[in-house]
Order: structure tokens, then sequence, then C-alpha cells
């Protein structure tokens, strides 16, 4: 189920929040279930190439430039996990909290792992070329939002404010039991700019100390995002509303 959601208040939290975590990959995107609900011998099966039916394939029509620059990318970051991870720190997920994870455009597996260990109920999906497992998400009862953004840019204010909202309010729905996963392709750039903004939503922290606390939980995302017009425009917006006592902030756990 792909929803927008409107915004939310904030929520208090006084529990301890768990250090960061990390998870490797899987090396594969998988097939995800199909719609008959019927899994058959070859859903079953991890595919271990990109191309296969979750993921939209390029047309006539489609530039064909980006889609050969999305995968390309998408392999490099694979490979960054897989090969390298163990010397660089990458991680295909990590948690920066106890209710919120940002990580790259996951498999079938990663996301039934992701509501069994991780208590995600919760999808934020930055990607303009990924709709994401809408029957797979139906079936585990995840609720994904949709906040379509081109690969390599940052998302708008308007996509940052919903996205934020959108994490607390579900995480509210669920009574501070469930977990939210933030998405792009990698999880560097895109969903990192989100996770930023949640940061400085819940925590009393500036950018700066926001994009330091997302490097300690996730070292791959961008160093510079704490610098770009819609995080700061964004925390400003933030500082007005706590001045004026419509939304609080906590100190930062992490």
């Amino acid at each position: 189920m792909t929803t927008s959601i409107n915004t939310t208040d904030s929520f208090d939290d006084e529990e301890d929040r768990p250090v960061c975590t990390h998870q490797e990959s899987s090396l594969g995107i998988s097939q995800a279930l199909k719609p008959s609900g019927t899994a058959s011998k070859r859903d079953s099966r991890v595919k271990t190439s990109l191309r296969d039916e979750t993921l939209p394939e390029a047309s006539e029509t489609d530039n064909l430039f980006i889609w050969a620059r999305f995968y390309i990318s998408l392999y490099y970051n694979k490979i960054m996990v897989g090969l390298f991870g163990c010397m660089n720190g990458w991680s295909w997920y990590n948690r920066i909290d106890q209710h919120v994870l940002i990580g790259a455009l996951p498999t079938p597996t990663h996301i039934k792992q992701l509501t069994s260990r991780e208590r995600v109920v919760g999808i934020i999906n930055l990607c303009a070329e990924f709709p994401g497992y809408h029957h797979l998400y139906d079936e585990l009862g995840i609720q994904q939002i949709r906040l379509i953004t081109s690969d390599f840019t940052i998302p708008s204010y308007d996509n940052i404010e919903q996205g934020v909202d959108s994490i607390l309010k579900i995480i509210q729905q669920e009574d501070d039991q469930g977990s939210v996963y933030i998405h792009c392709k990698a999880g560097r750039g895109r969903s990192a700019a989100i996770a930023i903004c949640y940061l400085l939503r819940v925590y009393q922290l500036n950018p700066s100390e926001a994009q330091e606390t997302l490097l300690r939980c996730r070292p791959q995302v961008d160093k510079d995002l704490f610098q770009t017009d819609e995080v700061r425009m964004y925390y400003k917006d933030l500082v007005t509303l706590a001045e004026s006592g419509r939304i609080s902030r906590i100190p930062c756990p992490i």
C-alpha cells in the first residue's frame, strides 16, 4: 500500500535509544511475491541478477543514460558493501535510533528480515526509479510512503516535510513499538537527507550535529548534506516552531 500522509505532532520517547546497528547485503535483488499469493518454485529462489520483474525495465522512450547510471551505481554499492564492507564499514542498512533505519534499495529477503527482526511497519521510498514491492508490503502489513525524487538529487522541501511527518505518524500509530525504513537506491543521498531532517525534528541538534550523528550510524552517507538549502531551510523552520512552542524536541542520546 502506497499512500501520502500529512503532518503530525511530535512524540515523546523517554526510553534510551539503542546504539547503531548494521546489516550486510544479501547481494541479490530477489523476486517479489506474486499477486496470486501462491509462491512457485521460481518465486522462492533468490536471483543473483538485478534484472528481474521487481525492477522496472528501460523502454524505447526511457533515457538509457539514466538507466545505465542507475544500474552501474547500484552494482557499485553492492560491491562496496559485499566485498569491502568489512574494511570500509559500509552496510546495506543501519539503525539510527529506536524507531528509524536507513539503507539501500531492499530485496524481498531484506523486507522480511526488517519486518521480523527490526519491527519495520513503514517504508519511506525516495526512489523515482523503483516503485516498491506492493504485493509483498500488502501481505506483510507494511505501509509505504513513496516520495518520488530523482537520483543524485536532494528531496524537495515538501518531500522532506512529508517524509519526516509520515515517520512520526507511523510511529505514533504503532504506539512507539514499530520502526520505519527509509531508503533510496544506495542509502547515501536522498534517504540520508530525510534521515538528517528526522534527527533535526526529534532531537535538539543543529544540522552539523545531525550530520555527524548520522555518519556515526551510517558511514557511507554524503558528508555535505547538512549544507544543502533544503536541509537548512527545514531546520530554520523547525527552530521557529520550537521557539513558539508548537513542537518539542528532546536531547539526543545517540
